[in-house]
């Protein structure tokens, strides 16, 4: 229950939370606010300490998957006393927010990894991360390394099928039960890249462009997961477009760099899932392999 218990904890924080009250929840020990409470403030002093209980809950869950999280001790703060050490909030700070993305999405993946009962997937994925943890310098890769880490595996040890079942579970645990709005292609697309762009994972470039009858290309930059081995990761915007796209089968079907570090991403609808963990890199037009066998 993993992506479902991070995405609760951290909606019953949101529940808890009241703008400008008196009371925050920072760590004893460094004077930060750690997400989930990063930024939130709370009435009381019962009503902190619940989110104090929900903050510890929620990074000893995440732990599980990430075990390089850092420590926190969560207490509640009596703003009365004086500012917080270091408040940061998810709304303004964008490095939160892509930190916060990428635990959410492998956290939702492990889970739907785990509902599959695609067991060699997720330990094979654990396996790989806490390997490339190993040499990673710099602490908020960690995060990124966990959902490369799984991205890879799905891609090798899982049919067309199997992926493409994890990534609509990951993307309708994500979504949530209250979201019904439905949109066009064109909107999605633009939803989906402007989402990824606001967490500081992708450059918006060109959004949402019609090539075609049910064809789109969507151009960015900037993207957290490079291409390797001639295919680009392709996970956190199938998860992402998924949760604009509910019921629809999508594809990606080509993925070509332009100009250095920008891609141009092929979407087609009402096609066999696929692309949808990888993409085979092009080079302009001329495939190095067959990407419907993904």
């Amino acid at each position: 229950m993993v992506g479902a218990t991070l995405r609760d904890i951290s909606q019953h924080v949101d529940c808890l939370a009241a703008p400008g009250g008196p009371y925050a929840v920072v760590c004893g020990r460094t004077g930060c606010e750690p997400y989930p409470v990063s930024g939130r403030r709370f009435d009381d002093r019962d009503t902190a300490a619940e989110a104090a209980e929900a903050a510890t809950e929620y990074r000893a869950t995440l732990r599980q998957y990430d075990p390089q999280v850092p420590f926190y001790e969560p207490l509640v703060h009596d703003l009365e006393d004086g500012p917080t050490g270091a408040a940061s909030s998810p709304e303004v700070d964008p490095r939160v927010r892509y930190l916060r993305f990428c635990h959410t999405v492998a956290g939702a993946t492990f889970e739907a990894l785990n509902a599959a009962s695609l067991r060699e997937v997720e330990s094979a994925a654990m396996e790989t991360y806490l390997t490339l943890a190993e040499v990673v310098e710099d602490r908020d890769d960690f995060c990124l390394t966990l959902l490369w880490s799984v991205t890879s595996e799905l891609a090798h040890r899982a049919d067309r099928r199997e992926r493409a079942d994890v990534v609509t579970a990951t993307a309708r645990a994500l979504r949530g039960p209250d979201a019904t709005a439905t949109l066009s292609p064109d909107e999605a697309l633009r939803a989906a890249i402007e989402e990824l762009a606001d967490v500081g994972f992708v450059a918006a470039d060109s959004v949402a462009v019609g090539a075609g009858p049910e064809r789109w290309r969507v151009t960015f930059g900037d993207y957290a997961l490079a291409e390797r081995t001639g295919r680009l990761p392709t996970l956190p915007i199938s998860v992402t477009l998924g949760q604009y796209l509910p019921g629809t089968d999508f594809a990606f079907t080509a993925a070509t760099p332009v100009d250095g570090d920008r891609w141009q991403l092929t979407l087609e609808l009402d096609e066999p899932p696929a692309g949808l963990v990888s993409v085979d890199a092009t080079d302009e037009g001329q495939l190095y392999a067959t990407p419907s066998q993904y």
